[in-house]
């Protein structure tokens, strides 16, 4: 019942009183037919919501396709439409229907909802998202407000419409790779020949005059001294360039919204440098690491490889189990809000009903003490706990946060305030993952052919202190003579230049923006200066930035080189 019908309801019953007491049938009569009038609506808009409700049907098409799975890539754009039917006579109340979108999934131009105000039998809305992250996207259902035509009453209900989609990663094509890329692999596909071209073999294929970066045993002295200038030789290729990826996974990657984690950035650059060593025959591989180990992607080549490596990726990225954090007042009012939209007949009054309360006697207090008792039933009644276990839930704090935290993940909520906490985790977070990284490349190592290339996508500017404990990795890695590049992630998705951390405006968000940026470069100088003492090369991602870096690197161990310019 809304406002409007509670002052209809309330001068009729004091009208019919009145009349009672005075004797005065008119007002008796008038009042009376007020309230009967009342009393007839309501029946009839329980009956549509209970019967016409039942015999709704809808069709919801993504893409232009109706499974209940599915694919999508991360940063394009979704057509969704939903059509919405009835059998019956057609719905003669004021019904609006809207698509819940999970958080991963951003809505663009058209909205999400349809209003019907007529007796139709089918209405069609169509809107365009954009997929944010990669990871897994799923599509709860329908939220239904029902209204009499009146106004007078008013019930939502959610209807469970469930269709789950695996997000694979975005990827950028680099364009014509020829000036960093062999132009064919040594490893030719089925029914092409195999032909001649320079690497390090053991075959000359040809000499040519020397370049800066050339190594000094690829000189051809006789033949410089005859010619009065350096010649090099160029041998035959034996084997190819092998790429292996090493993705870090560990919180401080997976904190922040859907398409702004530094996991999606990772992502970004991992796939695009796969799909270019890929499509010039490349075998790519890959490292998973995170806090529940490591987990392997044989190398491969193809279109195969390459899709089976964004599909590691893309259930790599999903969140797993969150942390155990601390209950606050917010997380409580974020998961009531999330059931509010997707499980409004779980917070009814009349359904969950909460005890007489006397303490606490505060209004706020009392106030949070009735929610928590409504979430408790929700989370009960979702989870299939006992009773004992619900009354827990009122009283145990550390439990209440973990359901809470585990409802928010599951609803598609990314990692960020209230599901978990993301400050002072920096020096420990550094730690495990110094271990985690070092014993991923050990064991790759220890796998390894010759002339791979190592890639390192990993969280690396907050863990400078620590950077001590992963240089003895490094340093095996390089005297195996494998190259290695890092590859670390910006938290403004920017490269900490000069030009960066010149302040704008002065406006709150560009003097925080700077002052990140400061703070970024003055970190990302002392890890550069770390890495590259021992031979390594590192870039702090700006996107396109990194994917060069990463195929420069795999052109220099193709031709043999130490370096551009003969420097390392």
């Amino acid at each position: 019942m809304t406002g409007l019908a509670r002052w209809l309801a309330l001068p009729g019953i004091a009208g019919l009183s009145l009349g009672i007491l005075r004797e005065q049938t008119g007002l008796m009569l008038l009042s009376l037919s007020l309230l009967v009038w009342l009393l007839v609506e309501w029946l009839l808009f329980t009956w549509r919501l209970w019967f016409e409700l039942r015999h709704l049907k809808f069709e919801r098409s993504v893409n232009g396709r109706t499974e209940d799975s599915g694919i999508l890539w991360a940063g394009r754009s979704v057509a969704v439409e939903v059509r919405v039917s009835s059998s019956f006579f057609g719905m003669g109340s004021i019904v609006r229907i809207r698509d819940v979108v999970p958080e991963n999934m951003q809505v663009l131009d058209q909205e999400n909802d349809v209003t019907i105000r007529s007796r139709i039998h089918s209405a069609v809305f169509r809107y365009r998202a954009i997929v944010l992250g990669a990871g897994k996207l799923r599509l709860p259902g329908f939220r239904i407000v029902m209204l009499d035509r009146q106004g007078f009453f008013r019930a939502e209900r959610f209807i469970p419409f469930p269709q789950s989609f695996r997000v694979l990663p975005a990827f950028q094509k680099v364009g014509d790779p020829q000036p960093l890329v062999k132009r064919v692999n040594s490893q030719p596909q089925h029914g092409i020949h195999r032909l001649q071209r320079s690497g390090m073999g053991s075959e000359l294929l040809e000499l040519r005059e020397y370049a800066a970066g050339d190594p000094p045993k690829s000189i051809a002295w006789k033949v410089s001294a005859r010619r009065d200038k350096l010649m090099t030789r160029q041998y035959e290729s034996e084997v190819p360039v092998r790429l292996q990826l090493f993705v870090d996974g560990s919180i401080g990657t997976r904190t922040g919204g859907f398409g702004l984690r530094l996991l999606d950035q990772m992502n970004f650059v991992a796939a695009s440098v796969a799909q270019a060593a890929i499509s010039a025959g490349d075998p790519v591989g890959a490292m998973l690491f995170d806090e529940r180990g490591l987990r392997r992607v044989p190398a491969a080549t193809g279109d195969r490889g390459f899709h089976r490596l964004l599909d590691a990726l893309s259930e790599f990225s999903v969140n797993p189990a969150p942390i155990p954090d601390r209950l606050t007042n917010r997380l409580i009012e974020t998961a009531l809000g999330v059931a509010a939209d997707q499980f409004p007949e779980l917070l009814d009054e009349r359904v969950n009903h909460v005890p007489f309360l006397l303490f606490p006697i505060s209004p706020w207090a009392h106030r949070r003490l009735r929610e928590r008792y409504r979430l408790a039933a929700v989370i009960a009644l979702l989870y299939e706990l006992s009773p004992a276990k619900q009354l827990q839930l009122v009283s145990d704090d550390p439990l209440m946060a973990t359901y809470a935290q585990h409802f928010l993940s599951q609803s598609g909520m990314s990692w960020m305030e209230p599901v978990i906490s993301i400050r002072n985790r920096g020096f420990h977070d550094g730690m495990a993952r110094m271990e985690i990284l070092s014993s991923a490349l050990a064991r790759a190592v220890s796998q390894a052919k010759d002339n791979e290339v190592f890639v390192v996508f990993a969280d690396l500017l907050e863990c400078v202190p620590s950077l001590s404990h992963l240089m003895p990795a490094v340093k095996m890695v390089l005297a195996r003579h494998h190259r290695v590049a890092f590859v670390c992630p910006s938290p403004t998705f920017l490269r900490p230049t000069v030009e960066s951390t010149v302040i704008r405006s002065l406006a709150t968000e560009d003097l925080l923006l700077a002052a990140e940026q400061i703070r970024t470069r003055e970190l990302a100088a002392r890890l550069q200066f770390e890495l590259r003492r021992v031979g390594a090369t590192v870039s702090i991602s700006g996107e396109s930035s990194a994917i060069h870096l990463v195929l420069g690197q795999m052109s220099l161990a193709r031709t043999g080189r130490m370096a551009t310019g003969g420097v390392r």
